[in-house]
């Protein structure tokens, strides 16, 4: 590979559209594709498993292939029926209807399907810590205190080895009651002890369980890096790298 498609291998980039993204992998050789809920709407399985064969066969190491997948709120594949024949529930639905058995059951469900239709790396699950309704994480937590939020942690990774798809924690060093990244800048200014109490144990948890990958938030943690947001900060990666061990 040239050194120009070594550093794209780098990138997991958004899926341009059906007409010029094998054009973009064959000039670029990204690492890899996230596809959102437009990519799949109206799609059959057949379909699906075409857009991302048409990508991967120009691709000269194989593409992560990603989407997210929660459940609830954001399910960007089975919100077509045609691919699925019902939405996936959201976590806190599941653990209330079922507990923690239910969770690995939706899991290996979840992994079967994003499987089948070539998909492998789902960005979930979501192991913020929020028990408070008006946080802008809770519809997508498991709305559960940190004890239990591990536990779910634990679990959905577990439970994700039997497939060849990968699940990725997020979102580190935790979301806390903070506000929406995507429509503005996020200051989060919890203690550093209160991260490290409440926010951290569900990401230990999922990493000693052998998680592949760990998404990064946005927020501009003051306590740790008052200077950069998270996904760009040493300090974070450097948290996660040598005190989390990832």
């Amino acid at each position: 590979m040239t050194l120009d498609e070594k550093i794209s291998q780098i990138l997991l980039v958004r899926y341009p559209d059906d007409e010029t993204a094998v054009n973009v992998q064959k000039e670029y050789q990204f690492g890899g594709y996230i596809f959102f809920k437009k990519d799949f709407v109206d799609k059959t399985k057949d379909e699906v498993k075409e857009m991302i064969k048409n990508v991967q066969e120009v691709s000269k190491i194989p593409m992560l292939t990603a989407v997210d997948e929660e459940g609830g709120i954001v399910v960007r594949v089975s919100s077509n029926p045609k691919l699925y024949s019902s939405a996936f529930k959201s976590p806190s639905e599941l653990y209330n209807e079922g507990g923690l058995e239910l969770i690995k059951k939706d899991t290996l469900n979840k992994s079967d399907l994003l499987a089948s239709l070539g998909l492998n790396l789902n960005l979930a699950p979501v192991v913020d810590v929020s028990t408070n309704a008006t946080d802008y994480m809770y519809s997508r937590s498991i709305q559960q205190n940190t004890e239990i939020t591990s536990e779910y942690a634990k679990t959905v990774i577990n439970a994700s080895k039997s497939n060849s798809v990968s699940y990725a924690l997020k979102h580190f060093p935790g979301y806390g009651n903070n506000n929406d990244t995507h429509t503005d800048e996020v200051i989060d200014n919890r203690s550093y002890e209160s991260i490290i109490k409440v926010d951290l144990p569900p990401f230990e948890a999922g990493i000693a369980e052998g998680a592949e990958a760990v998404l990064v938030s946005h927020n501009i943690v003051v306590n740790i890096d008052k200077e950069n947001p998270a996904s760009l900060s040493p300090k974070i990666n450097s948290l996660l790298r040598n005190e989390l061990g990832f």
